[in-house]
């Protein structure tokens, strides 16, 4: 252990580094003052070393424990502060014998595991607090001090709304008007960081808008005895410290009150007035003039007013005058007022005539709940006149009508498929129970929408038919869809003999086909998609005669004369839709 004691120590660091949205990475780390103290950061492992030399080139190796090996790679300093590693006794270098009498050698580190802590000095203007809020006047000016109790202050960092943080070097001046967000914090010499502190102000440097205002009998620019001079102070930051008020040539005094006008003389008057705010912006002229509303001098003249406002009510959006003025979940009641002289102060509405308790902010629905229902509604004026009681009444309509589907004229159905052609009526109906039918819509194989209630398909093919009705509040039904096939094509039709021809021969240049007397002929026609109805066939332009009944060419020799023959044949499938052929032959003995 002697040995052990004469090599040099030397103590090796890990850091670990965490990162931060807002702070700067600082590294905790070792750091050696001036009058060479070490100090060491005290949440960070530790391990010794021994060397041989007090340089990297000697032989090094880690000290392992022995007795507590858990607790020694790595170990923890425990103490904040001064802390001390020894060994049993001094050993002379040079002679490397005992030292008497027998002591401790002594190392000593300082350990520091607790950051800084900053302070922020506000000053050079006017302060003010409110609901936890705080503001500040003009000229505004930060100091930012740290301190640090075992290694010492490093640096002090400062971050103004959201900004990256910047070292703190002097003053910080806040001139622009807005709220801010400082947030700061300080790193001591072993890279122990102090958490974030924030402070929230506001820089308040706008003046009160001030003005005034007339309450009890006022009609335009006339008023009587029982009137007063409300002063109207606005400040949407600080807010209002005092006004203040002269009235013609009287001495200045404090706004406390609604001024009273019972003691003023007739004729003109001149009134001047100003405000402060909670933290010295003034509206008197010396700052911020524009600020002043209702200007510098200012005349009254007032008369008394009994006429009361007119309230009116109108429905917006969806509406329809019927047996009812019905409305939907949509619509909306706006209510208006309108005054000969003065601005209406408040407009009160209700569901019954006496309880009008509801104060009018805005456009309101409807109580979707109840089909027929009535709002009644009334005016003030600034001075109480009261408009007669309005009422409007109106019936909820929150149902969509519902529609259906009928096809008139040629169909078939085969196999969960309608089969329908070009001469087949689509017809479209809807019902409502309530404001009724506006209109139905409807598109095929989702073609552009169109507004009907009847239409044909002229084209062959398969189509789905989407429908859909909206009443007259615009309550829009779910859409419906039918399928059908249209088929516009007839069967195709096959004739055949009962014999070959016996010949061809020329007649009006076409060549015609020549049979014997005692031949039959044969009909038959093939539908694609509906089956074939019936067939009829007529000879010569006779009469058309179903070709399933009794003395059909197929069953009887009817072709007996020595001549032309021309027979036309027609077969129909089961929506109408029909095939003709015509076909010429001659009948000889020869």
């Amino acid at each position: 252990m002697k040995k052990i004691l004469s090599s040099c120590l030397a103590l090796f660091l890990f850091i670990s580094i965490t990162k931060s949205q807002e702070q700067a990475d600082h590294p905790q780390k070792m750091y050696r003052n001036e009058e060479g103290r070490l100090f060491a950061n005290k949440h960070q492992p530790m391990y010794l070393m021994l060397s041989t030399s007090p340089g990297a080139e000697g032989n090094t190796e880690t000290l392992e424990s022995e007795s507590c090996p858990k607790y020694a790679n790595p170990f923890y300093f425990d103490s904040e502060g001064l802390n001390t590693i020894r060994t049993p006794s001094q050993v002379d270098p040079e002679t490397k014998e005992l030292v008497y009498p027998v002591s401790d050698v002594v190392f000593q580190v300082y350990a520091d595991g607790i950051a800084p802590t900053t302070k922020a000095s506000f000053s050079h203007a006017q302060k003010y607090v409110r609901n936890d809020s705080i503001y500040y006047g003009a000229g505004l000016q930060i100091a930012l001090s740290a301190y640090d109790k075992v290694s010492g202050l490093d640096k002090t960092y400062y971050s103004i709304n959201g900004e990256e943080f910047r070292l703190s070097e002097g003053v910080i001046n806040i001139s622009e008007e807005k709220h801010y967000s400082l947030k700061y914090y300080s790193v001591d010499n072993v890279g122990n960081v102090e958490s974030i502190q924030e402070r929230q102000f506001t820089i308040d440097k706008t003046a009160p808008a001030v003005n005034w205002k007339l309450v009890g009998d006022v009609s335009g620019n006339t008023v009587s005895a029982r009137s007063k001079i409300e002063l109207l102070a606005v400040d949407k930051t600080t807010g209002i410290s005092h006004i203040k008020y002269q009235l013609n040539d009287d001495p200045v005094k404090t706004y406390s009150r609604p001024i009273d006008l019972s003691m003023i003389e007739n004729g003109n008057h001149d009134f001047k007035f100003w405000a402060s705010d909670n933290v010295g912006n003034r509206s008197d002229g010396s700052s911020h003039t524009e600020d002043i509303a209702g200007g510098d001098m200012t005349t009254f003249s007032f008369v008394i007013d009994y006429d009361p406002p007119e309230a009116t009510a109108t429905i917006i959006g969806d509406q329809f005058r019927g047996k009812y003025l019905y409305v939907s979940e949509r619509s909306r009641c706006e209510l208006d007022a309108k005054d000969n002289q003065l601005v209406v102060d408040r407009t009160m509405f209700g569901t019954n005539r006496v309880e009008i308790d509801k104060k009018y902010e805005e456009p309101f629905a409807f109580d979707t709940e109840k089909a027929l229902q009535s709002v009644y509604y009334q005016s003030y004026d600034m001075v109480e006149n009261q408009s007669k009681v309005g009422k409007v009444s109106v019936f909820m309509d929150t149902e969509a009508p519902s529609s259906g589907i009928d096809y008139d004229g040629p169909q078939f159905f085969n196999r969960d498929t309608l089969f329908i052609n070009k001469l087949t009526e689509i017809k479209l109906f809807s019902e409502d129970n309530a404001s009724g039918v506006q209109k139905i819509i409807s598109k095929v194989n989702g073609d552009q929408e169109q507004e009907t209630t009847s239409f044909k398909i002229p084209d062959e093919g398969f189509y789905e038919i989407n429908f859909s009705s909206i009443d007259n509040v615009n309550n829009r039904e779910t859409a419906k869809t039918s399928q059908v096939y249209v088929d516009n094509e007839g069967p195709d039709v096959f004739i055949n003999f009962s014999i070959k021809p016996t010949r061809q021969e020329k007649h009006d240049g076409q060549d015609i086909s020549v049979y014997p007397p005692f031949v039959k002929l044969y009909i038959g026609a093939t539908d694609k998609h509906c089956g074939t109805k019936n067939i009829l066939y007529s000879i010569d332009g006779g009469e058309k005669k179903n070709y399933g009944s009794n003395g059909s060419p197929s069953s009887m020799e009817l072709f007996k004369e020595e001549r032309i023959y021309s027979v036309e044949v027609e077969a129909k499938d089961k929506l109408g839709n029909g095939k003709t052929e015509t076909l010429q032959f001659r009948i000889s003995k020869n």
